[in-house]
C-alpha cells in the first residue's frame, strides 16, 4: 500500500493540473452557443476565462509563500478548489452566476497548483526533478489543448453537461488520489522556512528568468491571439489556427524530450542563449517573406524550442535555490512573467494591421529576450558556487 502512494500522488497531481487548465478554457471553443443557452452576452462568457490570468497575477506570489510555509495543506487547498470548480458546475448548468462562482474556485486554485511544480518534484524525487517538472508542464498544456480541441464536439454531443463532464470526472479522480497519497510528501527537515517577498526580491537570477519567461510567453501568446488578424494583410488569415496548432503540438513534443536532457547536461543557460537567436532569425525572415509553407515550418520549430523553456526555468529554480523558497521563487517568476506578457499582449494590438509590422514586433520581443539571456550566469558558475557554499 505504501509503495502505491507515491505513484498515486504523481497521477493525482497530473490529473488535477490537467483538469484545472481544462476548466479555464472549457467554454472558449463555443462561447456564442453558451451565451445563447445561458441568456447572457458573449463578453460575459468570455470573462469566465479572463478570471484565470487575473487571479494568477493577484495570487501567484501569496500562493508561493503559503506553499513554502505549509506545503501539504496549500497543495490540497488548490486541488480541492479545482475539484469544486469542475464537479460543482454540474449542480447548476443553467445559471451564469453559478458557473462564474465555480470558475472563481478554479482561478483561485490554479496558482497553488502551478507554483507546486518545483517543490513537489523536489520532495518526491530530487534526482528526477527535471523529468517530473516536464511531465507536470505537459499535463498543463494538454489540459488546455483538450478543452480547445474537444469542446465543439462535446457540446454538440450533449450541450453544457457533456462539455463540463470531463473536467468534473478528472478533477474528482485527481483530488481522490491526492488525498489518498498526500502523506507521502516529506516535510523539509533541518531547514528554516524563511519564505518572504524580501528574500526573493534580492535574487537577481529570478528577475532575469522571470523577464525571460515573460518575453517568451508574450511571443507565444501573441501568436495564439493575434496571428489571424495580422495575416489578413497577406490573405493567409485562414491558416492561422492550424499553424498555431502545429506549433503547440511541436512544443509538446519538445517538452516531452528536451528539459530532462538539458538538466542532465547542465546546459540551461546555453539552451536559452542558443534557441533565442534561432527563433529571432525565423521571425526576421517572416517579417520580409510570409508564405503558408514558411509559417507552418517556422512556427513548428519555434514551438518545439520555446515551450520547453517553461519547465527548464522551473528546473532552474529547483536546482539553484534552496527548498525553503521554491514556492515563493516560482510565484515571483510567475508574477514577473505574467505582468510582462499581459502588457505586451495589449501593445501588440498596435502592430496587427500588417503581417510585416507584426513579425517585426515579435522579432523585437525575442531580441530583447536575448539581451536578458546574456545576463544569466552559466550553470557551471552556479554549480561551482554551490560547491563552495
Amino acid at each position: 500500500m505504501v509503495q502505491l502512494r507515491k505513484p498515486a500522488l504523481i497521477a493525482g497531481f497530473i490529473l488535477t493540473v490537467f483538469a484545472s487548465q481544462a476548466i479555464w478554457v472549457t467554454f472558449s471553443p463555443v462561447v456564442t452557443h453558451v451565451a445563447e443557452e445561458l441568456g447572457t452576452s458573449v463578453e460575459f462568457v468570455g470573462y469566465l476565462a479572463v478570471t484565470y490570468p487575473l487571479f494568477f497575477l493577484l495570487l501567484t506570489m501569496p500562493s508561493g509563500i503559503l506553499l513554502d510555509r505549509n506545503f501539504k495543506l496549500w497543495l490540497i487547498f488548490g486541488a480541492a478548489l479545482t475539484f469544486l470548480a469542475g464537479a460543482g458546475r454540474l449542480l447548476n448548468l443553467s445559471s451564469y452566476y453559478w458557473l462564474l462562482i465555480c470558475q472563481l474556485f478554479g482561478a483561485v486554485g490554479q496558482p497553488f497548483l502551478l507554483n507546486a511544480f518545483v517543490p513537489l518534484a523536489t520532495r518526491i524525487d530530487e534526482s528526477r526533478r527535471a523529468l517530473l517538472v516536464s511531465v507536470f508542464s505537459l499535463s498543463m498544456y494538454l489540459g488546455t489543448i483538450f478543452a480547445l480541441i474537444a469542446g465543439v464536439e462535446l457540446y454538440r454531443a450533449g450541450g453544457l453537461a457533456f462539455l463540463s463532464l470531463p473536467a468534473a470526472l478528472i478533477s474528482t479522480a485527481g483530488i481522490a488520489l491526492m488525498l489518498f497519497s498526500i502523506s507521502t510528501v516529506p516535510e523539509i527537515s533541518g531547514v528554516e522556512v524563511r519564505a518572504s517577498l524580501a528574500s526573493v526580491l534580492r535574487r537577481r537570477d529570478l528577475w532575469v528568468i522571470g523577464i525571460l519567461l515573460g518575453l517568451g510567453v508574450a511571443a507565444f501568446d501573441n501568436l495564439a491571439t493575434w496571428l489571424q488578424p495580422a495575416l489578413r494583410s497577406v490573405g493567409l488569415e485562414g491558416i492561422a489556427g492550424d499553424a498555431v496548432a502545429v506549433s503547440i503540438i511541436a512544443g509538446l513534443i519538445g517538452v516531452a524530450f528536451i528539459p530532462d536532457r538539458i538538466s542532465r547536461m547542465q546546459a540551461r543557460t546555453r539552451y536559452m542563449r542558443t534557441i533565442i537567436p534561432v527563433i529571432a532569425v525565423l521571425f526576421i525572415i517572416l517579417t520580409f517573406s510570409v508564405s503558408s509553407i514558411l509559417l507552418f515550418a517556422f512556427l513548428a520549430i519555434a514551438g518545439f524550442l520555446m515551450l520547453p523553456a517553461y519547465p527548464i526555468i522551473m528546473d532552474w529554480i529547483g536546482r539553484f535555490h534552496e527548498k525553503a523558497v521554491h514556492g515563493s521563487a516560482a510565484g515571483f517568476v510567475g508574477l514577473v512573467s505574467r505582468a510582462i506578457s499581459v502588457a505586451l499582449m495589449f501593445l501588440a494590438t498596435s502592430f496587427i494591421y500588417s503581417a510585416r509590422a507584426y513579425f517585426a514586433f515579435l522579432t523585437a520581443v525575442i531580441l530583447l529576450a536575448m539581451l536578458f539571456a546574456l545576463m544569466l550566469p552559466k550553470d557551471e558558475e552556479l554549480e561551482k558556487r554551490d560547491l563552495e557554499v
